[in-house]
């Protein structure tokens, strides 16, 4: 749930710090009072695009920050993850969004910085705005795709394919980036990858190479520990005033 909206220098208001509780919660005023303001600055921290205009006058910034209070925190969790944003301590989510005059935007999730797109993304599985010109997640295509493959049990699929593209265009941007060079640069880029790959195919490797060179790795390993411990073991009969040997000795002469 929403537990608190705090808001800096939005619109007409200098600062203000809203807190909900739990269940339904209603904000009541006769026009003017402020309730569109809130609205938002609620869509702001879901990551909604940002009006300068939405700027207090004589202010250089406004700035948003949304605390929500997770019950079940571990599936956002792991969404967040999949973002490279940090985990919800104690199910708490703290979202802050700072739009400056120049046109900036600085944006953190548990003070960690992510990008509009990233909140974008956090805010579509956080709330959902009703009204008649608000967003509804049912109307939004990409959501409406991800239904229907979910539906068709074709999430694994998908991201596979969404691996596979993203490997299609590191090598086109690659491709892109060689041809974008000089004939010197793209001949030095070719005659090193057919070295590498007449390397590989004088090495004559096997489909298990990696495997036996493994247990070699690790067999060699566990030789070098025995010649330790042997050596540690000829020092301790051999070494010194008071080695095993040297006792024997005095024992046979006593």
């Amino acid at each position: 749930m929403l537990q608190s909206l705090n808001i800096r220098n939005v619109a007409l208001v200098e600062g203000a710090l809203i807190e909900f509780n739990a269940g339904l919660n209603v904000i009541t005023g006769e026009t003017g009072a402020g309730k569109s303001i809130l609205i938002g600055a609620l869509g702001l921290a879901l990551g909604e695009r940002a009006d300068r205009d939405l700027i207090r006058g004589g202010a250089e910034s406004c700035q948003v920050e949304a605390v929500f209070q997770l019950s079940e925190p571990g599936p956002l969790n792991d969404f967040l993850g999949e973002l490279g944003a940090p985990a919800c301590e104690g199910g708490t989510l703290l979202i802050r969004r700072t739009v400056s005059a120049s046109g900036g935007n600085r944006i953190h999730v548990n003070d960690a910085a992510v990008t509009l797109q990233t909140l974008k993304r956090l805010g579509e599985r956080l709330v959902d705005l009703h009204g008649p010109h608000d967003h509804q997640a049912l109307l939004d295509p990409a959501y409406q795709i991800r239904l229907l493959d979910a539906y068709g049990r074709l999430n694994e699929r998908r991201e596979r394919y969404a691996a596979a593209y993203r490997a299609m265009r590191g090598l086109q941007a690659r491709l892109a980036e060689l041809a974008a060079g000089s004939e010197e640069d793209a001949a030095r880029e070719i005659e090193r990858i057919e070295f590498q790959v007449r390397e590989i195919e004088e090495a004559a490797l096997a489909w298990d190479e990696e495997l036996k060179l493994r247990a070699e790795h690790d067999l060699l390993g566990n030789a070098q520990r025995v010649m330790e411990l042997a050596a540690i073991a000829r020092e301790a009969l051999t070494e010194g005033e008071h080695c095993a040997f040297a006792g024997l000795v005095s024992g046979q002469q006593a």
